[in-house]
């Protein structure tokens, strides 16, 4: 099972950005105690050595001078067998954009926050990333009055690297022109009390962003480029996988915790997205927990 990191805290505040630089031991025989989650996005950049970072059913073989994202909420653990050095940079996405976000900017946000796999995970670094991420952590460990400007304008760079990289290899999810600054920062607001609160029906996020069913279902879609109730769906969906893997939840409470109105309902939903049961995702879940460990 994985557990929840929170948030991290200062002379208690919470923190925008963690700056960390990390050593790996063999961690094979406590990977199931490892797993972990946050609502940060994190950057792993390898210095030296490599490092396996296992999310879901993949596993990604990070190298020296190779870049790794983590979005956030997402279960995740690290192994190595070598000697090794990295740089973790955690922060919250909203430090991407500015207070009056443009169409672009929600572009941005958009494609580092959601789980896309079409997003190429490990990316070659280049001298540029390697300096402002090492020069993020002296800024950080330094704890100057500056210290956060600093690290959120390196921080920035990088992911705009990120998303060029993405866009150079037509990995980025477009956001169409017609989509009007104010219906973005209303779309985004109902997104994010969805993600923090649970799932809505349609016409009850229509009400909340004042509109008719039927106009709301069109901006909806024309913001994110998928329907209402898909995106729900895929909420649900992304939950359910974090409370199997996370927690010894029943299913037929994990479907009532999802609102659905039935465990049958929820299975067939889970089956359609994922290609398996619950039941049996959260089996071969464990299971490759123990063959990861068998195979050190």
């Amino acid at each position: 099972m994985a557990h929840n990191e929170g948030i991290a805290t200062k002379n208690g505040e919470n923190l925008n950005i963690q700056c960390l630089l990390m050593k790996l031991k063999n961690n094979y025989d406590d990977m199931e105690k490892t797993y972990h989650y946050h609502q940060y996005m994190e950057l792993i950049y390898v210095l030296s050595g490599s490092i396996t970072a296992y999310i879901d059913d993949k596993s990604y073989v990070i190298n020296r001078d190779s870049l790794f994202m983590v979005y956030p909420n997402e279960p995740h653990t690290y192994s190595s067998d070598t000697d090794n050095q990295y740089i973790v940079i955690k922060f919250f996405p909203d430090i991407l954009h500015s207070r009056e976000q443009s169409i672009n900017e929600f572009e941005y946000i958009f494609n580092l926050s959601a789980h896309n796999n079409r997003h190429t995970r490990v990316i070659q670094g280049t001298e540029e990333i390697k300096s402002l991420l090492e020069d993020s952590f002296n800024k950080f460990t330094g704890n100057e009055y500056t210290s956060e400007l600093y690290v959120r304008s390196n921080i920035i760079r990088v992911c705009a690297q990120i998303l060029d990289f993405w866009k150079s290899n037509g990995e980025i999810i477009p956001i169409k022109d017609t989509v009007t600054v104010e219906n973005i920062g209303i779309i985004k607001k109902l997104t994010e009390q969805i993600r923090e609160e649970g799932a809505l029906k349609t016409h009850e996020a229509a009400k909340i962003c004042g509109m008719s069913d039927g106009h709301f279902s069109r901006i909806f879609k024309s913001v994110m480029g998928t329907t209402f109730t898909q995106y729900v769906k895929s909420v649900k969906i992304d939950r359910a996988e974090r409370l199997l893997k996370c927690t010894d939840m029943p299913v037929t409470e994990i479907a009532q915790s999802l609102d659905y109105a039935t465990a049958s309902h929820f299975i067939e939903d889970f089956r359609r997205e994922k290609g398996v049961s619950p039941k049996q995702y959260r089996k071969y879940s464990l299971e490759k927990i123990e063959r990861q460990k068998i195979m050190c």
